[in-house]
């Protein structure tokens, strides 16, 4: 059976005997194949049908490579890698093989988007990652290596769904060849290879390239580009063969976040040195979740119903993050105590007093038995950067930050200011850079202007509010907010 014989972008191969399917529309192709929507009749289910081009089912290689991708993707029954339904390996009419349709759009189309997004897409990137790295694990369990993984080839599903595909390139363990029957081909894409990918040198392909290729895909998460660009593959094969690639912090756009840590953990996956990569994807899976939900390694304390954690009018040299339980914060306000909120577990608080070296401005009580995470001064200054603090320091600044840690009794009469003060702190804490002397800082006039122009609240009152604040300046000389470090 054919459909629109001369249209170039329909399906005008025969369909497999048995098959009652029903096409509706070309979902996109590749150098050797076209995947198109159709019905299965017979199911009643929309699926996708890959076409290997007729002109390649002479070619005896292309042929075993596609129904291998095939057989590889149907073998990983894994939730982020697509099922496959059905193969017809038929050369005389027509090779495929259905699978899931997959609705959404591609991982770099993603970053793409949310190149502007700032902390908050960083980390919805490094969720897909941890799902990427999961698959990979699998598959490596099952003596599969993919060997082109990049964004290109995940896929993010309308309602979250993580998909790895396009297996094609992916080479089983038992059949990699031994060194003297290596053909010193190189395959796969070159913006992202391993060094031996890009040598030809396949015989010592394992793990640690997928890992490689794992850390070129977080390197595009946090510079923008994958780690060799040049102006013809040609140039960038070479790149990769050398393994010439700038650090991620030299760069990456301005105002971009590079936190410290994770950009340990892809120099690592990046290592020329295959013993100094992460030797599994599970190992790189476990760092990138350590960083996202890091509290596990800050020590713990536990407080009992009435006990005082923090106390206003005190010092700050920690903040605490509830990890079960929950608290009353209150204050004096104008001679009377005052209820603010209650706090409950993955709540932060405290973290104000710390970052702008004040006295406690509330009073927090453990209502029942609460266990908190500790969160030293140095840690916070040093590793701010870390998962498990930006998004619960984002999230206790965006809901606590001005009942809690930075009101006076004008600011609790004008919110609005407060909440703009807070945004101008959170750009320091986490998008300034540090001083000589420790202080952290950022560019005024453009910070002024842009949270002055999105929050609504006038320049002058945002500015008389920061020359009210302690251990905080403006550097007219080089137009720079700057936040003292505690003395």
């Amino acid at each position: 059976m054919f459909w629109k014989k001369d249209d170039p972008n329909a399906l005008n191969q025969p369909v497999p005997p048995g098959w009652d399917i029903t096409e509706l529309g070309l979902l996109g192709q590749g150098g050797m194949s076209r995947v198109f929507r159709v019905r299965d009749e017979a199911l009643g289910r929309e699926v996708a049908l890959k076409v290997l081009k007729p002109e390649l089912l002479k070619q005896d290689e292309t042929l075993e490579t596609f129904v291998d991708e095939a057989r590889i993707t149907a073998q990983l029954d894994h939730p982020n890698v697509p099922p496959v339904y059905a193969l017809s390996n038929d050369r005389k009419r027509s090779t495929c093989f259905t699978m899931k349709v997959l609705e959404g759009q591609t991982f770099q189309q993603m970053l793409d988007k949310n190149k502007q997004g700032g902390i908050e897409a960083l980390f919805a990137a490094l969720e897909v990652m941890v799902r990427v790295c999961d698959a990979v694990a699998f598959a490596h369990e099952k003596g599969i290596f993919h060997c082109d993984l990049k964004p290109g080839n995940v896929m993010v599903g309308t309602h979250g769904q993580i998909y790895v595909v396009d297996w094609g390139l992916a080479r089983r363990k038992e059949k990699l060849p031994k060194e003297g029957e290596d053909d010193r081909r190189a395959v796969g894409t070159p913006a992202y290879m391993a060094p031996e990918q890009a040598r030809g040198q396949n015989h010592l392909i394992d793990e640690r390239t997928d890992t490689f290729l794992l850390g070129g895909m977080l390197y595009r998460v946090l510079v923008g580009k994958p780690p060799y660009v040049a102006s013809t593959a040609e140039d960038t094969l070479e790149l990769a063969r050398k393994v010439t690639f700038p650090p991620p912090e030299v760069v990456a756009p301005a105002g971009r976040p590079m936190p410290p840590r994770l950009v340990a953990i892809c120099r690592k996956a990046l290592s020329p040195d295959k013993a100094g990569r992460y030797q599994t994807a599970a190992e790189l899976r476990k760092d990138l979740e350590e960083f996202i939900h890091g509290t596990a390694k800050l020590p713990e304390q536990v407080f009992q119903p009435g006990d005082v954690i923090v106390k206003e009018g005190d010092p700050g040299d920690c903040a605490y993050i509830i990890l079960d339980g929950h608290c009353q914060v209150t204050r004096v306000v104008a001679g009377k105590k005052e209820n603010l909120r209650l706090l409950g577990p993955g709540e932060m608080f405290g973290e104000a007093a710390v970052l702008t070296n004040n006295v406690r401005l509330a009073t927090v009580t453990a209502l029942m038995e609460t266990r908190v995470a500790v969160v030293q001064r140095s840690f916070l200054q040093d590793e701010m950067e870390r998962t498990s603090l930006i998004s619960l320091a984002i999230r206790a600044v965006a809901s606590a930050f001005v009942d809690l840690n930075g009101q006076t009794a004008a600011l609790l009469q004008d919110q609005a200011v407060s909440r703009a003060w807070e945004s101008v702190l959170r750009e320091v804490a986490f998008m300034g850079r540090t001083e000589a002397d420790g202080a952290r800082s950022i560019a005024w006039s453009p910070t002024l202007a842009r949270v002055a122009r999105e929050s609504g609240v006038e320049p002058e009152a945002l500015s008389r509010r920061v020359h009210r604040q302690k251990g905080v300046r403006i550097d007219e000389a080089q137009d720079r907010l700057v936040v003292s470090p505690p003395r």
